[in-house]
């Protein structure tokens, strides 16, 4: 069994990893928007969504991938993963590369009508290389998911980093001369280094896993299959919320609101990451304790969340308090529409982040039945509040329609995990945590009313540094003498000795 300073260190190594993306995130946002502006970039979001819905044609494989490994090495096969993570290529490869060449003409034809006919043809330009870039993200995709099963995540954090500082450069030296079709080749980059990489970290794992000659396993696809119908209805509606989403901002808030809501969901949910990244090795190690020691997964599923909700409450308010600031960093000047986007998803987001244990609790153990029914249900209502709150409200609508279908398609997968699981509800709130919370709203309240009331005069970089220095002084504290932070630093320490 994995023991628990290798769980500790796979989390933190997948903390490091999200904040490398995130910094590299950064500077090459910052370096288009200044090279080829907000309009292409928005252009490019767009394209990127509806293109990337054709991943559908994974049918869960790679889902299916950390689990099926994980649980055949736990059963001492090694032999069998690696059939798992060859059966996963291949069924991923051919299926998504029907759907892709098929996909074309409905996908412009489908950006037809969602992108101005100026615009269209940049949209001709960059559909094929878009299509290449997500299949090959697939492919790459599956590999990291066998590290993952394999319970190497710090291995596909070091592989995920240096693809990201890749994108970047890439980025740099191509963009100038291609523009947004650069970019795109430089996605392409990136996807044959992780999937190079992958394979040759996975070969280190797995010895039996070929180089080139892979083979196809009816029966492991099948079991797998089974598995993955669920998480494929899952990944279906995750496909079209997003492109769905952004076509509803473009119609009512036009391509600049696009550009910036993107940049707003990539700035907050690279943050979620920091939670979410360090919580998905929960997912193998669930897979693991389901096939030696179930009666362990209620008491794994309850540490996390006291932990997730502890390191979860100062994060996004400290999001929601930093988004003017990032605004005059990011974009250059104060944008409006960027502030209200990050506050809406930072709120939407703390709750979904909340949900993240059970999240993945159901998905060690296989029990996917309300993950799969929260996310049918998100996708219908993202729909009929985008447009309903887009008529009404423009763009912020359509970013506060999806809001709401995000925190209720959380409501249902919690609630439920604690309704079947005969956990107390009053657990959802830890004691421990009340006062952090209490001092959370308190600093963003007196923050954002000082921003707002007491410090007109003063330009918006000086606002938002009072802002972020008014939350600092009264969540600190607070942080500080909470318990947790006692024990969790107490775990870090005990990585690091060898």
């Amino acid at each position: 069994m994995m023991n628990g300073n290798k769980l500790t260190r796979n989390a933190i190594m997948a903390v490091i990893q999200v904040f490398v993306s995130g910094v590299t995130l950064f500077l090459l946002y910052r370096y288009l928007l200044s090279t080829i502006g907000t309009e292409q970039v928005g252009i490019w979001a767009i394209v990127l969504a509806a293109t990337s819905a054709s991943r559908v044609g994974e049918m869960g494989f790679s889902a299916s991938a950390v689990k099926y490994t994980a649980s055949y090495i736990a059963r001492g096969d090694k032999n069998k993963a690696s059939e798992v993570i060859q059966t996963t290529i291949i069924t991923i490869g051919v299926v998504l590369a029907c759907i892709l060449l098929f996909g074309y003409q409905p996908i412009a034809w489908l950006m037809a009508k969602a992108i101005p006919s100026t615009h269209f043809s940049t949209v001709l330009t960059i559909l094929p290389y878009t299509l290449v870039s997500v299949w090959l993200g697939a492919i790459s995709g599956a590999f990291l998911s066998g590290l993952d099963g394999c319970q190497r995540v710090d291995l596909r954090s070091l592989l995920s980093m240096l693809a990201a500082i890749f994108l970047l450069v890439a980025t740099w030296i191509l963009v100038p001369q291609y523009g947004l079709t650069g970019l795109v080749l430089a996605q392409i980059g990136q996807g044959l280094l992780v999937t190079i990489g992958g394979l040759t970290l996975l070969r280190r794992e797995l010895p039996s896993l070929p180089l080139l000659s892979f083979s196809w396993s009816y029966s492991l696809f099948r079991e797998m299959l089974n598995y993955g119908l669920n998480f494929q209805v899952i990944s279906i509606f995750l496909m079209v919320i997003d492109p769905i989403t952004k076509i509803l901002m473009a119609k009512f808030g036009g391509l600049t609101s696009v550009a910036y809501y993107e940049m707003a969901n990539r700035m907050v949910t690279q943050f979620r990451s920091l939670l979410v990244s360090a919580n998905q090795v929960m997912v193998p190690h669930v897979a693991e304790l389901y096939e030696n020691s179930p009666e362990k997964i209620q008491k794994a599923y309850l540490d996390s969340y006291r932990i997730v909700f502890f390191l979860s409450l100062p994060l996004f308010a400290g999001v929601a308090a930093i988004a003017p600031l990032a605004s005059e960093l990011w974009i250059g000047q104060f944008e409006y529409s960027f502030v209200i986007y990050t506050i809406i998803l930072s709120s939407a987001n703390y709750l979904n982040t909340l949900t993240t244990p059970a999240y993945f609790v159901n998905l060690g153990t296989g029990f996917l039945r309300w993950n799969t029914w929260a996310h049918v249900v998100m996708a219908i209502i993202n729909i009929i509040l985008g447009y309903m709150l887009g008529v009404i409200l423009g763009g912020e609508g359509v970013a506060l329609g999806y809001a709401l279908a995000l925190i209720i398609c959380s409501s249902i997968i919690i609630l439920a995990h604690h309704s079947d699981a005969g956990i107390p509800f009053s657990v959802l709130l830890p004691s421990e945590s009340k006062q952090l919370l209490i001092s959370c709203c308190t600093g963003l309240l007196v923050g954002w009313g000082a921003f707002h009331f007491f410090i007109t005069n003063q330009t918006p970089l000086i606002k938002a540094g009072v802002v972020m220095m008014i939350y600092a002084i009264i969540i600190i504290p607070a942080f500080i003498v909470h318990p947790l932070r006692k024990k969790i630093s107490g775990r870090l320490l005990a990585v690091f000795q060898f």
